[in-house]
């Protein structure tokens, strides 16, 4: 992997070095008088300043599209299509097939080819399609897109979003507007509110590139215009480039002006100003004869990586299907062996060789398969964890208690034991399941402990919550008695 040295860390590492001399320098004159600390303390201000401005400036989302390439691309699709070809397999392999379940197969399958077909074509484009999402009661967006259109011609597609309200109190429509166009014109006629701050935030988490007009049809005092303006660049300084924060008119307006004389009378005339967005066409024809293939590329990417999070969660689903029954039968074991032999104390170390092996076979099943010494270190880690975060020890106080109320099945010296074993160990198979199901291996090929930690209290949380350390006691209990 290439390392980027950027100009930034470059002027800081200078900076550094300079006043590290500077200091030495003032050192031999001032160690008797002691004030080099203050002045080593007022330089490194000075300069966590300086990369704090920078860092600010870096923060600011810009207009700067997705950072990939025509090979990033290119490579996507590539593991698209092998990731169509290894969800072919493994349903395939799926034995039960009742209710013309084969054919849903054959559909899904398909449809994601499709898909994919569908963005390979999709790109190269010569036209950027813009959507109008218009959060101005008065403002008429389809006037405004068609005088825009007139200027950049045949660069651009507005699409006028009509249900305003329904677009963005829905997910799915929300997620639309970032997967099927290149750009987002958001048009607002007041201070900005927190719902539209969320909108803003979603499109910009989710990489959509946005353009906020300002219009500023509800006010007739150029203050007032201003003002509001001003609150609205300042609300989105973090998010958005200055430059993409624009304001417009959408209309002729015509206003009453009244001016006092010394003598308490007044002049009034009527002043009137003329439908303005030339700012609003000039960055859309920069953006359509220079970042045309930029922003087209962009949402191409966007729409690859969705298709690959369809697919991953059709694997999920098989896979997680496949793995219960997997867990299933390694609880059992670590419950049978603990309850034969039980110790005096719980101790996971004692089930790490049930566990290591269970490790293998859910690794194998998600195709990141690990050998016996690798799974039985992760086995001891994952035990050691869940001791550490004290999930054993409440684990068999609330079995004991559970056990404590059904006399016949107390009797059974090993059971707190056998039925912990059996509980820890799916508590650590559904951490990785989960872990699993997220994970990157492209990105590193090992097993990251400390997400896998977070999975555990999650899911210790999760089953303290909904009763099922109950249900599972009474089920484990029958089967060992």
């Amino acid at each position: 992997m290439n390392i980027l040295i950027k100009k930034p860390i470059l002027v800081a590492g200078i900076s550094l070095s300079f006043l590290l001399w500077i200091g030495q320098k003032l050192t031999n004159y001032w160690d008797e008088i002691g004030n080099v600390s203050i002045f080593s303390l007022i330089c490194l201000g000075g300069l966590s300043y300086f990369l704090q401005q920078i860092g600010q400036k870096k923060s600011v989302n810009q207009l700067n599209f997705l950072d990939i390439t025509i090979n990033d691309l290119t490579a996507k699709i590539a593991s698209i299509k092998n990731q169509i070809e290894v969800l072919n397999c493994e349903l395939n392999e799926i034995e039960d097939k009742e209710n013309n379940q084969d054919v849903k197969v054959n559909i899904r399958i398909s449809d994601f080819q499709q898909q994919l077909n569908a963005i390979q074509q999709s790109f190269p484009r010569n036209k950027i399609n813009i959507a109008i999402l218009n959060l101005s009661q008065n403002t008429n967006s389809f006037t405004l897109s068609q005088d825009i259109e007139k200027k950049v011609k045949t660069l651009v597609n507005f699409h006028g979003i009509t249900d305003v309200l329904e677009t963005i109190n829905n997910a799915n429509n929300l997620a639309n507007l970032v997967l099927n166009y290149d750009l987002l014109l958001l048009i607002i006629s007041e201070d900005l509110t927190q719902s539209q701050k969320e909108i803003i935030s979603y499109c910009k988490n989710q990489q959509q590139n946005l353009i906020i007009a300002f219009d500023d049809i509800n006010y007739t005092l150029q203050e007032e215009k201003k003002l509001i303006f001003n609150s609205l660049k300042k609300a989105l300084n973090s998010v958005i480039e200055e430059k993409y924060i624009i304001p417009i008119s959408s209309k002729k307006q015509t206003i009453k002006v009244r001016r006092y004389e010394e003598n308490n009378t007044y002049k009034e005339w009527e002043e009137t100003s003329n439908a303005d967005h030339e700012k609003l066409t000039e960055i859309l024809l920069i953006l359509t004869e220079k970042e045309l293939d930029k922003l087209t590329l962009s949402t191409t990417y966007r729409q690859a990586i969705n298709i690959e999070k369809q697919i991953r969660e059709e694997l999920n689903t098989i896979r997680k299907n496949k793995s219960l029954k997997v867990v299933e039968k390694y609880q059992m074991v670590a419950a049978t062996a603990t309850f034969a032999n039980p110790v005096s104390s719980l101790d996971l170390l004692a089930t790490a060789a049930i566990n290591a092996q269970m490790i293998v076979d859910l690794s194998k099943i998600y195709q990141h398969p690990l050998s016996f010494n690798q799974a039985q270190q992760i086995s001891l880690t994952l035990a050691k964890v869940m001791l550490k975060l004290g999930i054993v020890e409440i684990s068999s106080q609330t079995i004991s208690a559970i056990l404590k109320t059904n006399m016949i099945t107390f009797v059974a010296g090993g059971l707190i034991q056998g039925i912990s074993a059996a509980y820890l160990t799916r508590i650590c198979a559904l951490s990785l399941i989960e872990y699993y199901e997220i994970a990157d291996f492209t990105v590193n090929d090992s097993i990251n402990i400390s997400k896998v930690k977070e999975k555990i209290q999650l899911i210790f949380e999760q089953n303290k919550e909904n009763n099922f350390l109950s249900q599972f006691v009474k089920k484990t209990s029958l089967l060992l008695t």
